[in-house]
């Protein structure tokens, strides 16, 4: 054999690397120094989780109906409804809270509901 036949090849330039270099994540040298993270830059200091649900809390309220927001609070108070009556009564305030009339229909509904008291007497 010749000596030519024999002899090393010549080494090759880094080029890509191999598949499975690749899938366990190396990187070239030339993507790992451009795909460098930026610096994180300074807030100020950590905020309590406290304070950061609180202001959470406020900006949920703010965008619910007042009547509602009280009736939710009346319930948590007094706890959940013992009686079908105070259940009845309950439904009905929810359904009221909820009409955008400016409180019309609930004025009816009480006239109505009066008279049938006197009525009944």
């Amino acid at each position: 054999m010749s000596k030519s036949k024999l002899s090393k090849p010549a080494a090759k330039a880094p080029g890509k690397p191999g598949l499975l270099a690749r899938l366990f994540g190396a990187e070239p040298a030339a993507q790992k120094q451009s795909a460098a993270k930026p610096a994180q830059q300074y807030t100020g200091p950590a905020k309590d989780p406290r304070v950061i649900l609180a202001q959470q809390i406020r900006a949920i309220r703010a965008k619910l109906d007042p009547k509602i927001v009280r009736l939710a609070e009346k319930i948590a108070r007094k706890g959940p409804p013992a009686t079908d009556q105070e259940r009845a009564t309950l439904a009905i305030e929810l359904f009221l809270a909820q009409k955008q009339d400016g409180g019309d229909f609930a004025a009816k509904l009480k006239t109505k509901l009066d008279e049938q008291k006197r009525r009944s007497h």
